[in-house]
This record gives structure tokens, sequence and C-alpha cells, in this order.
């Protein structure tokens, strides 16, 4: 079996902890990374040192879940965390377990995790110790959960919406036990916090393998988060997983798609029992509020529409007929935009040559008619871009007065 390049902040850690008489090996995601030849993001050491003895051997440490035995080694502005092997006690909420015992036992630790692709663990000289086979689990391609899958569910819930996640991610099956036991223990689901049941959504619509979504939706995972969505989903299947399969790897366009067949009214209840940041729940509304209109093919009506609704949202649209109404006019929107943006052309109140002090120094009285001649101005620089000048406007600003 190859080897892992691994970090020198990685080797220095594993080096360390081992001079002072303590296991250690890098573990989970990023061991799964490495066989499947990806990069990992983030590199997790698991180590038979206690918290309090892996602190005195670093400069520079910070506590992240002491009480569950992680803290974080700072080297080089880049952060590692440290993990002492551990057993778990009870999970009374299917979240969290109710405390933690260390244990001097790498397999017990590896025992707690939740699919055997991430129960694997490496040291640069030991090689791989693998105690469930994850590693012939990743060359098929196969999620399977460490010893009594349904253990694993019902310790920790998250890991059934995970479960779909990493075969979307990765391409993988879901061993037939596994996907057993999640279609089981579905209901637990409601014991999760909205947020992090948003997170993993998040990342599922972003996943290349769409044809391996529908599992939340045929597990019964998804009825049990949103019934509604679910079964709009399942009445769309196919065609949703062509759009999403077309569409940019951007959250808020995915969640549009989605959520296409919701009113705005509906999308806002939705984001909100999802805990949806302001920003991203007014950008999701917008879209559907304007996804079947026709979207402009000339300059005049489309800087109003891009004054209206900004520049961005316009852009989104396109984008999103280009996917769902491959009939809409969208190429020559797009076109067209793209020689708006080329020519530079004021869209916006901000990008007038002239400003409300401008036009209360030539006797426009500050209040609703101040505002109203903005508006007049910005229709006219709409209507003639080329005219976006000071001295004409202050002109035009007269004979509108």
């Amino acid at each position: 079996m190859f080897s892992v390049a691994l970090p020198q902040d990685v080797l220095y850690i594993i080096k360390t902890l081992n001079q002072a008489g303590h296991q250690a090996y890098i573990v989970g995601g990023c061991v799964r990374d490495t066989i499947l030849h990806t990069q990992p993001k983030d590199w997790d050491i698991t180590t038979s040192a206690k918290p309090e003895e892996t602190k005195k051997l670093f400069s520079h440490t910070f506590d992240t879940g002491i009480q569950h035995g992680t803290i974080t080694v700072v080297l080089n502005h880049t952060n590692y965390e440290v993990t002492t092997y551990r057993i778990e006690g009870e999970y009374e909420d299917c979240r969290h377990p109710s405390g933690v015992t260390f244990t001097n036992n790498l397999q017990e630790d590896l025992l707690r995790r939740d699919f055997t692709m991430n129960a694997i663990a490496y040291h640069p000289e030991e090689g791989y110790q693998d105690f469930f086979h994850g590693m012939e689990d990743i060359q098929s391609k196969t999620i399977r959960g460490v010893g009594v899958p349904a253990l694993r569910f019902q310790e920790d819930a998250l890991r059934m919406l995970r479960c779909v996640r990493f075969a979307a991610q990765l391409g993988f099956d879901v061993e037939e036990e596994t996907y057993q036991a999640l279609c089981e223990n579905k209901e637990l689901i409601k014991k999760i916090s909205v947020e992090r049941i948003h997170d993993e959504m998040d990342k599922l619509w972003l996943c290349h393998h769409e044809d391996k979504m529908p599992l939340l939706w045929q597990s019964g995972l998804l009825t049990e988060i949103d019934e509604q969505l679910a079964n709009r989903q399942m009445q769309r299947e196919h065609g949703l997983l062509e759009e999403l399969k077309k569409a940019p790897k951007e959250s808020v366009l995915r969640w549009t798609i989605v959520l296409q067949d919701y009113s705005p009214q509906e999308a806002k209840a939705f984001l909100k029992k999802l805990k949806f940041d302001n920003d991203s729940l007014k950008t999701i509304c917008l879209l559907l509020e304007n996804i079947n209109q026709a979207l402009p093919t000339q300059g005049y009506p489309l800087r109003g529409l891009i004054s209206k609704l900004g520049l961005e949202a316009v852009g989104q649209l396109i984008t999103l007929q280009e996917i769902l109404r491959p009939t809409a006019p969208s190429l020559q929107t797009a076109q067209c935009l793209d020689k708006i943006i080329a020519d530079g052309d004021c869209l916006t109140l901000k990008e007038l040559a002239v400003d409300g002090q401008m036009l209360m120094e030539i006797g426009v009285p500050k209040g609703k008619e101040l505002g109203k001649l903005l508006s007049l101005l910005l229709d006219f620089v709409h209507q003639n871009p080329e005219r976006n000048q000071k001295n004409i406007l202050l002109e035009k600003a007269r004979e509108f007065m």
C-alpha cells in the first residue's frame, strides 16, 4: 500500500508525541481522502496522550473540546486538532455523548466512528491501522457503518444525513445493512438541530454525484425533515437531478432549483424553518419571485431591471432560466448584460453623475421631490447611458423641476 505524503507540521506533531512516549496517528476523513487521492481539508490527529500531556509538548495550543479530549495545536498559523483515544458514554440526545472515558487502545477509539472509510488511522512508519476493513470499502466504493450501523445512527442521528451526503459526494453506494438501519431509524433526525441539518443539506446539493441524492427521500429521511419538500422532490426526481447537474456549484442557485415549485411565501417559511441567514433567504425568495418572468433582451429595460434587482441577481436569473427554461432568450439577455458591463453603464443611483446635494444646490427641496427627481434622472440615464454627465443631468433636472 502506498505511503501518504504528510505535511511537515503533521509529521512534527506525530514525531513530538511519539518521542514523548505516546502513540499518534492521522485519522478520519484526511486518511480517507489521501486513499482517494484527494487533498484533505483538515488533518486530524488521534493520540494516546491525555489532553494536558499534549498541551505540555506544544507552545501554542487552545482548548477546543478538552472535556472530550480535543485540543488544537497551532503551527505556522494553521490549526490541527489533536484528540485523545476515547470511549464514549451513552448518547442521550442522539447527538452528544453523556461523557467520555480516555483509553490507550486505538481500536476502541476507532470503533466509535461513523463509517468504516472514516475509521482508518495512519502512521508514517507503521502504515495503516484498519480494524474494520475500511480500505476494502473505499476500494469497492461502499459506505458501511462501523460495527452495528443502527447503533452508530442511534448514537448520532446526524450520521444518517452524512451517509447520504457522503454517497453524493464520493459516488459511493450505501451497504444494505447500513441503508436498512438508516431507514429504520430515520425519525431520530428530528432530534438534530435545524442548523446542523441545514449545513448537511447545503453540502449535499453541492455534491457532484447527483444520482445519489434520491437516497435522501427514498429512505424517508427527507420526509422526517420536511414532508412537503420530500413529496415535491419525489414527484419531479428525474427533472430535478438533470437540472442540478447543469447548475453551478453555488448554494443559492441550487437551493432555488430545489425550491422552484415553491411560492416565495412557502419558500420563506421553509428557509426560516431551516435557519437560513437573511441574505440567502432574501436572495432565494427574490429569485423565486422572478424565475418565470421574461427577461429583457434590450439595454434600457435590462438596465432598469438591474437597478431594481441588483446585478448579481439578474446574472443568477439568466443562469437559472438557461437551466429551467431553455426556450427563453437567455443568451440574448446574457449578451446584452455583458455589453452593459463592458460599457460601464450607470445602473444605480450611486453611479449617477449627480447626487442629492448637487440637486439641492440648484434649488430642489429635500424630501420626496428630491428622491423622485433622482429616480427620473436615473431612468433618463438608463435610456441614454452615454449622457451620464454632471452638466447634462443638472440641465435635465431643471427641465424636470
